[in-house]
């Protein structure tokens, strides 16, 4: 919410009065009659005396009060008058040199001459974007609204009677905006954009007048020497981000040491109005002096301080300096080289203006694909989170709202839809301001301190940081004991928590760990080549870790279930056991919780770390850790304000980590609610009258709810014998890339979509997710297909049972052991990165919409549609109406679909005979993991049924490395079902260990121990899980969880024959 006070800097027509409060604060002028009633008047005054005494102070008072506030408004004026001249030049600049502000054009013609500009917001630290405008401009809405009552959309027709209903000033509803998300803003031109490219284009370039010779070696030379980087390149991102901060600082510093010493120099320069909206201090980390960082209290952070700060300065004054590098730069421009000297003694130059557009170029400049752009106006635009989304939304890219052109143009957007709400709003005079925000992205609070300057007073990304030794500590009172016992360390180094046994000591059990507000570890196993940082949590806390007494025996059942792992030196088992078994999550969460506690408590008078003990001791030392962040703010101090405020953020982080509650139950908002079996009904009636529209060539079956987990299924209408055609379906009658780009109701924008993604779609996946979207949630009930569509299974039916809304720990607890555990946990890792990419497209955000498109559900929900529906044929998916209800079994052959000759139409025939009245199924000819990977289901008597193996690799030092080329992959799968699987893995076994190669149908004994030893290792890991799961207590299981056992323990069956097999 912008700040009621901001209006005295936005509208200078305000009353003296009004103003002289918000300037005089630290200006205020001394009342000399407080002096002189200091002494008081004499008891034996009279009253009336005393009331002439008491006048003649007031209007002595009131005279000097209305001088001073005379000359403090007329202070105001001139730095208000000042302001906007500098605001005027700078939007003029930007105008005249190409720049565009986008019109607001929203519901009508009225207010498409907005536009957004740029205004002072004080307690923002400066300037800020903004839309300005009049309650006039709007008030044609109930116009708009008349014009368009016939408005079928309900949302719309509600906007419109809050609209007609609604004041003069509110005409706009909160549930409209005015600025909607992905809205362009303004555009900037790359002549006003300040890269890499053009810094070396200016002054490393032989035909440019400002061409320094060694300007690039020499620049290279100080950015390899001080940051150890990869120093200067013509790929800015190949280059670190301070590296370029330092190199365009270098530009801005030319410009306004010429700007502000315009004598010396030929012209002022070109960027002057640029350079007069630019802040003086940023209060970023490395610019603190000694009560700034004790007040700040995080010894990390001053550390990092004063090391930039330190670096910085042997950068600018050392051997290998920048301000040599700097004065040759100036030397280009100046009208005479005499003047050198006086400029090198200018503040133009000194190290406190370098340090200060490094800090501007590090807290302003925006980082696009791992480049440095400073873009003006861009950079002004103030920091917000977005608001709070449904947690099924996926976070959309800072480089959505920022765009570049072909021509190396900004084009800059709004990030959030904009109401005209009061939380939103400053009104004055009839006029409406409302600051427009930008969320900088998931950025830690810490990081904006350190590069930006500023502290947000809300930022949901922030993290709190948690030592490993206290953390340890929270866990268990002897970390000794940890540290020396065989089998928790062995768990770790299996897991590669802590080095092998070489580099082990001194090593911290438990890393530093930086936690948020919903106990989430920022880059919890993120980052590559590094652990979760929770998996070492959990170890210690399940094998350390108070249980509580109703868990007593469950913990202990836990326990040694990690010890059988740690002995068995399996690392798979090691890691579901020890790490990842059922509540480790809880572990995690309560240690953090327990340490966040301890942090707090260590500063309050008392020892007790109950919960309410330490919010009850705690509110004495946040109120005085806010008294001291308000005696800075009205004293001026940015840098002790940032410190302040820091620290503040940070306990009331750790405060909200130590007493968190998750939400319980369901989440009551859901887009598509389960279908009961009276709608499933009336849309099964709908459908059927859809199919008989379609005039299909040949159809012997129809649809029936049969119920239970089959939902759906087909019977034969007739009698149908085996190779009998019982459906043809013509080309109008299937969803696929062919139909769909003969839709005509499709928008152009659409289209245009559609083929952007089918030109690299091999399979046509991402062509009929788009329009499966489109369809079912944008057109709905006016799409061609919605009566298909609508009997779909729902979104919330989907998560009952396909595995891409699968929970990770339930995968672990029902599938640890098999391999098709990583199978499904890398489906759902690719289906999110699949919907990251589509998110990041703007023209796919504007066509969807970016709600409906970056929705979780929505999009795990077409994905699962299309992969378990797709009817493939022509290396083709294709969604087949009434064929994809065609329930599966196993007997007969596998189906498959022909084209019948000389005709379009593609027709199935029967695998077997089929009464009329009887459900007809068809074999999908897959085994059981592939079933339930992309459909959900398992069948009991699957004769395509096999164990799949993978995480077999031939490694560079691996004897037969230089033979790999005899094998598919360097990484194979196998399905383990009778010899013939066998002898392909004890091919690929030949290959890795350089065993001589033997065309014998027999296993030979070179490669029979090898095979004993993988297949009984697999035998191992599922009979520990079928153990485990008997020893558990759960409640009745669920149809998923009953699929996923019956695979494991048919996998163990295939795995103990092929045993068998081996040993004849």
């Amino acid at each position: 919410m912008v700040r009621l006070s901001l209006l005295r800097m936005i509208f200078p027509n305000m009353t003296k009065k009004k103003s002289s409060i918000k300037f005089g604060n630290k200006n205020t002028i001394e009342n000399p009659a407080a002096s002189s009633t200091s002494c008081g008047p004499s008891k034996r005054r009279s009253v009336l005396a005393s009331v002439k005494l008491v006048a003649s102070i007031t209007a002595t008072i009131l005279i000097l009060s209305l001088a001073a506030l005379g000359e403090r408004a007329a202070i105001s004026n001139e730095s208000q008058n000042s302001t906007d001249t500098k605001k005027e030049a700078f939007l003029k600049w930007i105008l005249e040199n190409g720049g565009l502000f986008h019109p607001i054009s929203q519901q009508h013609d009225g207010n498409r001459s907005l536009n957004v500009t740029l205004e002072e917001f004080p307690s923002f630290g400066g300037w800020g974007l903004a839309l300005v405008y009049n309650d006039s401009i709007f008030q044609t809405s109930r116009e708009f609204c008349n014009l368009n009552s016939t408005n079928s959309n309900a949302t719309a027709q509600q906007q419109c009677q809050l609209t007609a209903a609604s004041p003069p000033h509110s005409r706009i509803p909160a549930t409209m905006p005015i600025i909607r998300e992905l809205d362009p803003l303004f555009t900037i031109p790359s002549s006003l954009i300040i890269t890499i490219p053009r810094v070396l284009e200016t002054y490393a370039s032989s035909s440019s007048p400002q061409y320094v010779p060694t300007f690039r070696s020499r620049v290279h030379a100080i950015l390899r020497n001080s940051l150890h980087g990869n120093g200067l390149s013509s790929q800015p991102n190949m280059m670190g981000l301070i590296e370029q901060d330092v190199v365009l600082a270098l530009y801005l510093m030319v410009e306004d040491c010429q700007h502000a010493n315009v004598a010396f120099f030929v012209e002022d320069s070109w960027w002057g109005p640029y350079l007069e909206v630019l802040p003086g201090l940023i209060p970023r980390l490395d610019t603190f002096e000694e009560e700034h960082y004790e007040a700040l209290n995080d010894a990390q952070l001053e550390s990092v301080g004063r090391e930039s700060r330190t670096i910085l300065q042997q950068m600018f004054l050392g051997d290998h300096a920048v301000k040599s590098v700097l004065l040759d730069m100036i030397g280009t421009k100046i009208k005479s080289k005499a003047s050198l000297p006086v400029l090198e003694m200018a503040s133009c130059t000194s190290f406190r203006s370098f340090h200060r557009f490094v800090a501007i170029i590090s807290s302003r400049a925006m980082v696009l694909r791992g480049e440095k752009r400073v873009v003006p106006l861009a950079e002004m635009i103030n920091y917000a989170p977005r608001p709070k989304s449904e947690s099924r939304s996926i976070r959309p890219p800072f480089d959505l709202f920022h765009t570049l052109g072909e021509d190396g143009s900004m084009t800059v957007r709004s990030d959030r839809n904009v109401y005209s709400s009061n939380a939103d709003l400053i009104k004055e005079n009839g006029l409406n301001v409302i600051q427009l925000f930008e969320d900088y992205g998931p950025v830690d609070s810490s990081l904006f301190l350190e590069a930006h300057g500023f502290v947000p007073d809300e930022n949901p990304n922030h993290c709190a940081m948690i030592a490993g030794p206290l953390l340890l500590s929270a866990i268990t009172k002897n970390a000794v004991e940890v540290a020396e016992d065989q089998i928790a360390v062995r768990a770790l180094m299996a897991l590669g928590l802590v080095p092998p046994p070489s580099e082990y000591r001194n090593y911290p059990l438990l890393q530093d760990v930086c936690v948020r507000n919903d106990w989430t570890i920022i880059e919890d196993g993120s980052i590559i080549g590094r652990r979760p940082a929770s998996d070492s949590i959990a170890v210690i806390s399940l094998m350390y870790g108070a249980a509580r007494e109703k868990d007593a025996d469950a913990s202990a059942f836990l326990r040694e279930a990690c010890y059988r792992a740690v002995e068995s030196d399996d690392v798979e088992r090691i890691e579901i056991r020890c790490a990842r078994y059922p509540g480790s999550s809880e572990h995690v969460k309560g240690a953090l919780k327990n340490t966040a506690r301890m942090i707090i408590s260590q500063s309050l008078p008392s020892s007790d770390t109950e919960v309410g003990s330490i919010i009850e001791n705690n509110d004495s030392e946040m109120s005085r850790l806010v008294s001291k962040l308000r005696r800075a703010e009205v004293e001026g101090d940015e840098r002790m304000t940032v410190a302040w405020r820091f620290r503040l953020e940070e306990r009331r982080l750790l405060l909200k980590i130590s007493s968190f509650k998750e939400r319980t139950g369901h989440d009551d908002h859901s887009i598509d609610e389960p279908t009961v079996e009276s709608d499933l009904h009336t849309k099964l009636r709908e459908f059927e009258s859809f199919i008989e529209r379609l005039n299909l060539p040949v159809n012997k079956i129809e649809p029936r709810i049969i119920g239970s987990d089959l939902r759906i299924g087909t019977y034969a209408k007739e009698s149908i014998d085996v190779g009998d055609v019982y459906l043809s379906l013509p080309p109008n009658a299937v969803i696929d890339s062919n139909t769909v780009f003969g839709d005509d109701v499709l928008s152009l924008d659409m289209k245009q979509l559609l083929k952007r993604y089918k030109s690299s779609d091999t399979d046509d996946f991402m062509v009929l997710l788009i329009y499966l979207i489109h369809e079912r949630f944008i057109m709905k009930e006016q799409s061609r297909w919605w009566p298909y569509l609508n009997l779909l299974p729902t979104i919330e039916e989907m998560k009952l049972s396909h595995p891409l809304f699968y929970h990770e720990e339930e995968i672990n607890r029902h599938l640890a052991g098999s391999d098709i555990r990583r199978v499904i946990l890398r489906y759902q890792q690719r289906t999110a990165e699949r919907h990251e990419a589509l998110s990041s497209d703007l023209n796919a955000n504007l066509v969807l919409g970016s709600e409906r498109l970056r929705d979780n559900d929505i999009f795990y929900w077409a994905c699962a549609i299309i992969d378990s529906r797709s009817i493939w044929w022509d290396g083709k998916r294709h969604l087949a109406p009434l064929l994809d209800l065609v329930n599966a079994d196993s007997i007969g052959k596998p189906h498959e679909t022909r084209k019948k000759q000389q005709k379009v139409n593609h027709i199935w025939r029967a695998t077997r005979h089929v009464q009329r009245g009887q459900q007809l199924y068809e074999n999908y000819g897959q085994p059981n993991h592939s079933l339930l990977t992309y459909h959900g289901f398992i069948l009991e008597d699957n004769p395509n049924d096999c164990a799949f193996i993978e995480g077999l690799f031939i490694h560079r030092g691996d004897p037969g490395a230089s033979n790999a080329r005899l094998l598919r992959s360097m990484a194979p799968s196998f399905c383990i079902k009778g010899l013939g699987s066998i002898h392909e893995l004890a091919h690929f076994f030949r290959v890795k260990h350089n065993l001589p190669h033997v065309s014998s149908s027999s296993i030979t004994e070179d490669v029979r121990l090898n095979l004993i030893q993988e297949l009984e290792q697999r035998v191992s890991r599922l009979k520990d899980l079928i153990a485990f799961s008997t020893g558990s207590t759960e409640t009745a299981a669920s149809y998923k969880v009953l699929c996923m056992e019956q695979l494991v323990r048919n996998d163990l069956k295939h795995f103990e024959n092929a045993l068998k097999l081996i040993s004849l």
